[in-house]
């Protein structure tokens, strides 16, 4: 009955079933254990293949920090069983590479959820030991990419098997209608734009451009974004550009969608420029924008952010500063010295053995004369290793496997010498114990809501700028944190390289000068003035302040000159109390007050309603800016 179901949704349209094992598999790595946790990482980026003729399957470009991305969920799982976190209770994995593949991860899927299987579909994996029993797959990690992830939480529901991504963040997966097992270790998107809208506001950026791709992440992302900046004050969205999913240069139409963003952006006057997509494409758009020499300042989405084959592309210091939001990034010790050992290990797994097949151990060199590019070299110096992992993602992975652990304890009544119930449970019992699990490891909490979203926050990253590396972080219901002089400086520009204005002095309004998000300073019409006024001030106040302090004086400076006593010092002393203390009082009494009780006033927009309602009372029209 399953198979002629999985047929009738996914075999139709010639997908999977034209796939039978064949000679060129995707990566597969399998251990035995009592309960399964399988994993998905798309260890290649492309698949080679053709329907429905073609019966290989290979894959193309081998991406090593997904490959070490895989290592970290095998590290994790050898280190619980290591220190028996349940005891009697074996861990293994079922690790498969996608190839970012939505049809052959699918496949994978499958496989991870489905005891039994019509050969004749093709369905059952090609490098499993014909020896290994039956999977007892009970979750699944992964995938990395939102696209790749929905298609696979569309199989693994069928199953009630819990999956959690490392790095998927699209917020079309925080439907728990569509998507009810799937939780993630990563913020969602929604948290991710209100993120670089902080950023954008805190850096007092007027004009932004955006360039999003057709795919769930880059889509619910882009859309999000002009959603925040539409309702913002003083921000405007020069542009919005989507690229395909997989941005192609082998087709036509794609280099010429590459070439007219290349125009767009050439000819915009936005300040900063939002990338929203996938890696792959990023580098072909800055790639493209090195050849055009287009200096513009980047703001990265969180799936490249940190990556290293962008920050070390030929030229790409000479197009202008990057700032970008960033997953959280903690070293998980121990991970660096396996990784390590790994390479010089002679027996090792099939994933090791096919990248030292790839990248061998070159012969040692002094550390001065260190060359960590693989483009230097096929072959890769063991010390480069620690190079190339994300620890942002590696962080990501290790939570997820803790969260299922936590979880398998708690549904096992595990103490650290039994567990009181064996592993005959099934995956929804797991899945229920995942969605309450409350945990922290090391100086991270997570625990997820009813979206199966956690709150984790983000780093703030910065290269090619005076201020490198992480430079300030935002956290869910907090105020962004950034260095105060690089705020101030951003605060103080009043021209754009693009000779927009952004200020003016009294007696002139910003007004657009034909272009969409460029202004100018123009002379207020005759009978208006500016509504562009920084300070409220309570005149009123101050001037009673004013007169205590001038009367209190006026009466002092005669007693003290001409009075003769033991109280002229008692004088002086109440003169300059009093005198000090109304000034203060007349100052921040009322600030105060509107700072406790009537914080609606407490912002830019009511001062200058305020400022406005006062001219006009006057009979003077005022110029809104």
């Amino acid at each position: 009955m399953w198979c002629f179901l999985l047929r009738c949704v996914l075999c139709f349209p010639g997908l999977l079933c034209t796939l039978p094992a064949a000679t060129h598999q995707p990566l597969h790595e399998y251990s035995d254990g009592d309960v399964i946790i399988g994993g998905l990482f798309p260890i290649h980026l492309q698949p080679n293949q053709t329907f429905p003729s073609s019966r290989h399957v290979s894959c193309n470009e081998y991406h090593f920090q997904q490959f070490l991305a895989a290592q970290m969920m095998i590290f994790a799982i050898k280190r619980v069983n290591q220190r028996r976190a349940l005891p009697d209770v074996t861990l293994g994995y079922d690790v498969y590479d996608t190839c970012g593949d939505v049809s052959l991860a699918m496949r994978m899927a499958l496989n991870m959820s489905i005891d039994q299987l019509d050969p004749h579909c093709g369905l059952l994996p090609g490098r499993k030991p014909s020896s290994a029993p039956v999977p007892r797959v009970k979750a699944v990690i992964g995938e990395g990419s939102s696209e790749v992830s929905i298609a696979v939480a569309r199989i693994l529901t069928l199953s009630s098997i819990a999956q959690i991504s490392y790095a998927a963040t699209s917020e079309l997966l925080s439907k728990k209608a569509k998507f009810p097992t799937f939780l993630r270790t990563v913020n969602s998107d929604v948290l991710q734009t209100k993120a670089m809208a902080e950023l954008v506001k805190t850096f007092n950026w007027w004009t932004v451009g955006i360039v999003g791709s057709d795919d769930e992440y880059g889509k619910y992302g882009s859309d999000g974004l002009v959603d925040r900046f539409n309702a913002m004050d003083n921000v405007c969205v020069d542009f919005k550009f989507i690229l395909p999913a997989h941005l192609d240069l082998s087709d036509s139409s794609a280099q010429k969608q590459l070439t007219e963003l290349m125009d767009t952006i050439g000819n915009s006057t936005a300040e900063a420029i939002i990338l929203f997509t996938r890696e792959s494409n990023v580098k072909l758009v800055l790639e493209a924008a090195i050849q055009r020499n287009l200096n513009r300042t980047w703001i990265a989405s969180d799936t490249w952010s940190n990556s290293s084959d962008i920050k070390e592309l030929p030229g790409i210091e000479a197009i202008g500063p990057f700032f970008g939001i960033a997953f959280k990034s903690h070293i998980v010790e121990g991970f660096a010295d396996y990784v390590s050992s790994m390479v010089e290990e002679k027996s090792s797994n099939p994933l090791w053995e096919y990248h030292k097949l790839n990248h061998p151990p070159c012969q040692s060199a002094p550390q001065e004369k260190l060359n960590c590019s693989l483009t230097a070299s096929q072959c890769m110096e063991t010390r480069c290793l620690v190079h190339y992992i994300f620890w942002d993602l590696s962080l990501n992975i290790y939570l997820a496997v803790e969260v299922i652990v936590n979880a398998l304890s708690s549904l096992m009544k595990c103490d650290r010498e039994k567990c009181q119930r064996n592993t005959s449970f099934t995956a929804y019992e797991l899945l229920n114990e995942i969605k309450n699990v409350n945990l922290t490891v090391n100086d991270t909490h997570i625990v997820f809501d009813d979206n199966g979203d956690p709150m984790l926050g983000y780093d703030i990253v910065a290269w090619n700028s005076p201020s490198s590396g992480t430079i300030g972080e935002y956290l869910p219901g907090r105020k962004i944190t950034l260095p105060p002089n690089l705020v101030a400086k951003m605060a103080n520009v009043t021209f754009t390289a693009f000779n927009c204005s952004k200020a003016c002095p009294v007696g002139q309004e910003l007004k657009k000068n034909g272009m969409k998000c460029c202004k100018h300073c123009i002379v207020c019409s005759d009978g208006y003035v500016s509504s562009e006024i920084d300070l409220y001030k309570n005149a009123s106040f101050v001037t009673i302040g004013m007169l205590l302090v001038l009367v209190v004086w006026i009466i002092f400076i005669p007693v003290y000159l001409f009075g003769d006593g033991v109280y002229t010092e008692a004088i002086k002393a109440a003169a300059v109390l009093v005198s000090s203390h109304s000034m203060l009082c007349c100052h921040l009494v009322p600030k105060c007050y509107i700072m406790v009780f009537r914080k609606e006033l407490n912002d830019e927009k009511a001062i200058t309603d305020y400022i406005r309602n006062h001219f006009e009372q006057k009979g003077i029209n005022v110029l809104k800016s």
